[in-house]
């Protein structure tokens, strides 16, 4: 089992490609490393992102998002022949009954009347009719990690850590502008990509299984 880099590893990975040419100062190499890992994460709606939130209804009839919410997420299917969830739900009460999640601007064009949308003008999620005080509710949606520090890691599998060092790569030799450098820019770029298509295809084995 590969073991988690830490902020401080992945520096040093990268000054050890660089052979300590770089002219990144230690804080700058660390803001080039999470530059680099928003952008893994902004790639797709990843199920090692997912999280699941419960809770009740507030005393509004609304639903305050979690902090770290990027996205909601599918977690419905009202097709029983489809394995993957294709709609977002906000699962209500003992039953869990379903929430359609719409656009805000199509709340009133529904035919369904059990629908929910976030709100940006109050960061919430509004209801077409009230679900009802105190009424519980579940649902799934991707996470915004908090960025990584030096004595902590990006919330990534641990294995696939070495792409953040290899994209920093691209952009250190994108700043040196020399021959070998682009040489290298590209052998780098090679590396990333293919951290990232395995990433994406260990992601989609997560959603089949």
């Amino acid at each position: 089992m590969a073991t988690p880099l830490t902020g401080q590893q992945i520096i040093e990975r990268f000054e050890f490609y660089t052979d300590d040419t770089t002219d990144l100062s230690s804080d700058e190499e660390l803001i080039l490393a999470n530059d680099k890992i928003r952008l893994i994460f902004m790639e797709q709606p990843w199920e090692f992102l997912r999280r699941n939130k419960t809770g009740v209804v507030g005393s509004d009839g609304k639903i305050a998002l979690p902090a770290d919410l990027d996205e909601l997420l599918e977690n419905f299917s009202d097709d029983s022949s489809v394995g993957e969830p294709t709609m977002k739900v906000i699962y209500i009460g003992g039953q869990k009954s379903p929430y359609l999640v719409v656009p805000m601007g199509q709340r009133n064009a529904n035919n369904f009347s059990n629908v929910c949308w976030i709100d940006p003008s109050d960061g919430k999620i509004n209801f077409a009719q009230n679900p009802g005080v105190g009424a519980a509710y579940e649902y799934d949606y991707k996470t915004s990690p908090d960025d990584i520090a030096v004595g902590t890691s990006p919330k990534l599998p641990a294995e696939y850590h070495p792409m953040i060092v290899f994209a920093m790569l691209i952009d250190e030799e994108i700043i040196k502008k020399s021959e070998k450098a682009r040489s290298n820019m590209q052998d780098n770029a090679v590396q990333y990509q293919r951290y990232l298509k395995n990433l994406k295809l260990r992601d989609a084995r997560f959603k089949l299984s």
